[in-house]
Formats: structure tokens, C-alpha cells, sequence
């Protein structure tokens, strides 16, 4: 109970002892009075009828007023949370545009150390469509200054003749390249030797004839050849080997594997002997070395003629 019904009970009894009391005989006149009997009742019960009816009034109030603040809490209650089920929109992957300037070659192309030409070394070869990066261009603006595709922390140079750029190709710095290598000449080896008639040496009864030959050249000899023919007898002269062999009489002697420049050597016409003595016949040959056996690589030829 409240404290404002607790105040009405109060003085709804208060009120209905006061009309009581208005009911009473007064001291000292109750011989000179006939108390209405009746007419008290009747007064009594009206007061006690109004005084029940202004309790439940107020009893009422009250509850009317618990049931108005019931209702009106219910009334502010949220409302339960409907169910939402989102529409879920396909995901968008966006691919970044790489910012910079990259080239593409319609042609394979080399990737060249300190320049793009072909005194430079090749360090890699960039693939027809693959895509590289740009770091520079020359002056010319003909060949760009790139990042190695195959190497992430190296750089090349590639010739701009099949390249396609892409990016502000404008703003690139201007690079400068390495001076053009100056080429390392290697002369070729001279290509030389000397030969010379020795003199005619026996072995009974076959005959040979000796020869001097001496690598005045850069060349390394590996191969001997000597041909030709006896101009008196028409005797044909063939010999040849991937040696070069002394002889002395019938005991060989020397034999080298090759000549080197400088390195000098005898040989003989064995086994392409004179089965007779050819003392005082014209011998025409030609006498051929090379660099490879088998008369292989580089060869050279020199014909002498002696009559021994």
C-alpha cells in the first residue's frame, strides 16, 4: 500500500468518527432530550455506506493507477527484434594498377650488361609479351634501362626496338650507359712452318728421304702429309701420319706427338720408300701439316723440289 492510500484510509475513518460524534447526547441534557433512536441509525449506516464507497474509490484509484502504470509498462516495452536476413551482393575483387612504367616486346629480346648492344655481355633474355619493369632511358630514348626479370635485385639494358611501354614514359630518368667496350684484339696465330731437304737415308734395299720442318707459326701441328713422285721413274710418293717420326737408317729415333710453335722435327717418306736408289732423280713433293689428325682443322701445304 502507498502512502497516498495510507493518507485517504486516514481520513476516511476520521471523517466517519466526527459524523458519529455529531450523533451524541450533550452532557447534562439527556433528562431534557429524547435521543431519535431511528433517525441515528439511518445517519450511522449512510455515513458508514459513504464512508465504504470513498475507500473503494480509493482503493480503486490505486488499483487503477498500478494497473495505468502496468499497462503503461507494458506499453514501453521493446518489441521483440524482427529476424532480418540480409541479400548478400557477389564479392568485387579489384586488381591494383601497378604504378610505374613497364614494357612488353613483341620479339625476344637480350637483357645486356652496361648497354644494349652487342659489345655488352647478355646477362637475360626478356620473352615475347613478358612484362618488365622501367627504371630509365638513355638520352636517345631508343633503349630503357630495366629490372632483370629473372634476378629481382639486378638490372639490365634492352634495346627499345620491339619494346612497348606503358606509364609515363616521359617523366623516366635519363640514364647513361657504359662506354662501349673496346674490343680485345687476338691476332691469329701465324699460320707457318719451314721444311727442307735433309739428305737420303738407307735401309737395304729400301730408300727414304729426310726432311727438316721446323713451327715458325702460332699454329700446333698435329698432322704430316707428304706427296709427289719421283720425275725420272714416275714413282708415286704417299705418306702420312698424326706423328712425326725420326729415322736413322733402320732405327727410329724421335717420334713427337705434335709440333708446337717453335718445336722442330725430322721425317721420312716411311713407308712411302724408293724400293731402288733415287741418287740424281728430280723429286718434286708437297708437304702438308694440320692442325687436327687426319688432316682435320687448319692445314697449310708447301711444295719442294730436290734431287738428292
Amino acid at each position: 500500500m502507498t502512502i497516498k492510500r495510507i493518507f485517504l484510509t486516514v481520513l476516511v475513518i476520521t471523517i466517519i468518527l466526527t459524523l458519529s460524534a455529531c450523533n451524541l447526547p450533550m452532557a447534562g441534557n439527556s433528562a431534557e432530550t429524547t435521543p431519535d433512536i431511528a433517525g441515528t441509525v439511518a445517519a450511522r449506516v449512510a455515513i458508514e455506506q459513504a464512508a465504504q464507497t470513498m475507500v473503494a474509490q480509493t482503493l480503486g484509484a490505486g488499483n487503477s493507477s498500478a494497473a495505468q502504470v502496468s499497462t503503461s509498462t507494458n506499453t514501453i516495452q521493446a518489441p521483440p527484434e524482427a529476424t532480418f536476413t540480409p541479400t548478400l551482393s557477389p564479392t568485387i575483387t579489384l586488381t591494383p594498377t601497378p604504378e610505374g612504367v613497364f614494357l612488353t616486346v613483341s620479339q625476344d629480346t637480350y637483357c645486356r650488361f652496361g648497354g644494349p648492344y652487342s659489345s655488352f655481355k647478355i646477362l637475360a633474355t626478356v620473352k615475347i609479351g613478358q612484362k618488365v619493369e622501367v627504371i630509365a632511358r638513355n638520352p636517345e630514348n631508343d633503349s630503357y634501362y630495366v629490372k632483370n626479370p629473372y634476378e629481382p635485385n639486378a638490372t639490365c639494358w634492352l634495346y627499345g626496338k620491339y619494346a612497348t611501354v606503358t606509364g609515363n614514359a616521359a617523366g623516366l630518368t635519363v640514364a647513361t650507359m657504359h662506354p662501349t667496350p673496346t674490343p680485345t684484339f687476338t691476332p691469329t696465330p701465324a699460320i707457318n712452318f719451314n721444311v727442307s731437304y735433309s739428305g737420303l737415308e738407307s735401309c737395304a734395299p729400301n730408300f727414304a728421304f729426310k726432311l727438316f720442318i721446323k713451327n715458325n707459326g702460332g699454329t700446333i701441328w698435329q698432322y704430316e702429309s707428304i706427296t709427289g713422285s719421283d720425275t725420272v721413274t714416275g714413282f708415286a710418293i704417299n705418306h702420312s701420319s698424326n706423328i712425326f717420326k725420326e729415322w736413322s737408317g733402320c732405327v727410329s729415333g724421335v717420334t713427337q706427338e705434335d709440333l708446337t710453335p717453335g718445336e722442330e722435327s725430322y721425317v721420312l717418306n716411311i713407308p712411302g720408300f724408293f724400293n731402288y736408289d733415287p741418287t740424281g732423280h728430280l723429286i718434286n713433293i708437297t708437304v702438308k701439316l694440320c692442325s687436327e689428325n687426319n688432316g682435320l682443322g687448319t692445314c697449310l701445304s708447301k711444295p719442294i723440289a730436290f734431287t738428292p
